[in-house]
């Protein structure tokens, strides 16, 4: 199955929890062997890690990169860092005060949409990081765009009240197809309630069915493994 509804310890923000890739999982907070083998078979099968950010069970909250590099926030520890390291994952350290990099930043191989907070040098050095162009954009007049946009492959959805002006301009940035969407009953919030790669995802219980399904189709998934 490459749907999983739960929540992590109570929260549906499972999200903010979590950063996945096509090969790994990095969880802040420690699941029963039972959840956290469904989090793993939906992800398909990958490896799965604890690790905290900033000291904190949140990863998805702080993490945000593309297959070239993870950022991290300088307010990492050096023991968080550590474990990047020994688990091979290539990362960038990033200066900046907008520490949440998750909430503020949505990126892919082609592109990065960042936050307007962030001041060109640290742009410029996002770009570098991650081998891709930068494009600072609010959302819904709202400046963490990394907290309204969930991707896969060459789909994506965002916040339901993004302006046609903004959707052209993370389509063009990003190379993605965007569709509108919710989660747990109605939040634009899809970053703190979608856990996913290629192979699934993970969402937050408070979520109905009519949103399940269209995150389902929007993302990509529709048709998948039952």
């Amino acid at each position: 199955m490459h749907i999983l509804k739960t929540n992590f310890n109570g929260t549906p923000n499972v999200g903010l929890y979590g950063y996945a890739t096509q090969r790994y999982l990095l969880l802040g907070e420690r699941l029963t062997e039972k959840l956290e083998k469904e989090v793993r078979d939906a992800l398909g099968g990958i490896e799965v890690r604890t690790m905290r950010v900033a000291g904190t069970g949140m990863p998805g909250l702080f993490l945000a990169g593309n297959s070239k590099a993870v950022l991290v926030p300088s307010i990492a520890f050096p023991q968080e860092l550590k474990i990047l390291r020994d688990l091979g994952i290539p990362y960038e350290v990033i200066e900046t005060s907008q520490t949440c990099l998750g909430n503020n930043i949505a990126c892919n191989d082609h592109g990065a949409i960042v936050s307007t907070d962030f001041s060109e040098r640290e742009c410029k050095r996002i770009g570098q990081a991650l081998g891709v162009p930068v494009v600072r954009l609010d959302i819904a007049g709202l400046t963490t765009p990394g907290a309204f946009i969930v991707l896969n492959g060459d789909k994506g959805i965002v916040h339901r009240n993004a302006s046609e002006a903004e959707v052209a301009a993370i389509e063009e940035a990003l190379k993605v197809t965007l569709s509108p969407a919710t989660v747990n009953l109605g939040t634009p919030y899809l970053h703190a309630a979608i856990l996913g790669n290629a192979h699934g995802f993970v969402i937050g219980d408070a979520s109905g069915g009519p949103e399940i399904v269209h995150v389902d189709d929007a993302l990509g998934y529709l048709g998948g493994d039952e």
